[in-house]
């Protein structure tokens, strides 16, 4: 804990732009903040590492001086290490990589879409570039890819739980359900006619 320079010392508490030392007052401050830039509109970009940062500085501005800027720290959550800290330019620049090669999931079914979207969130959640506030980056992340591809989603319809067990399995190469809850929340009827 005290060699994280994100928190404040002896605490797991994140140093932030509003001194707030109380997790859950942080929290409700955090959301409130979060709400005001996310009704502003998220920036979009080329879903590469320049394009997930742009959304979490826009996201996060407000109240972490690091929003945007990749943690500099090893993390783990349940057990589970995310990409080494020196090798998430190389994780990002991979994942754009497949994602230009497939034309960024475009002409693809519903089905097809939702296949291969699987790998490709599954393995922006195994990156994890900042510090905190990966989830609802990689979320919007999502949500513009699947728009630009013609599979819009709606996040309010994903399950907490089925997507944190997604996640989970995704961080061991076990993409399939992180590829079912996507094509769970495809908004109406992709490209091949079917919901």
């Amino acid at each position: 804990m005290s060699d994280d320079p994100y928190v404040y010392p002896g605490t797991t508490i994140l140093k932030n732009a509003l001194g707030i030392t109380d997790p859950d007052e942080l929290d409700l401050m955090e959301r409130r903040l979060v709400r005001v830039r996310l009704d502003e509109g998220v920036p979009g970009g080329e879903f590469d590492l320049a394009h997930l940062r742009a959304i979490h500085r826009h996201l996060f501005r407000d109240i972490y001086a690091w929003a945007g800027e990749i943690r500099t720290v090893e993390i783990a959550k349940g057990g589970h290490q995310f990409q080494f800290s020196p090798y998430i330019v190389t994780g990002m620049n991979d994942v754009h990589r497949r994602l230009e090669q497939s034309d960024f999931l475009r002409g693809l079914s519903r089905r097809e879409f939702a296949l291969a979207s699987g790998p490709i969130i599954g393995d922006v959640n195994y990156v994890h570039p900042f510090r905190d506030g990966n989830g609802r980056t990689q979320l919007l992340y999502l949500e513009q890819l699947a728009e630009q591809a013609g599979h819009p989603i709606d996040l309010a319809h994903i399950d907490p739980q089925r997507w944190l067990a997604a996640s989970r399995a995704a961080h061991f190469g076990r993409y399939e359900s992180m590829s079912e809850e996507i094509d769970r929340v495809v908004v109406g009827r992709g490209r091949d006619g079917r919901r």
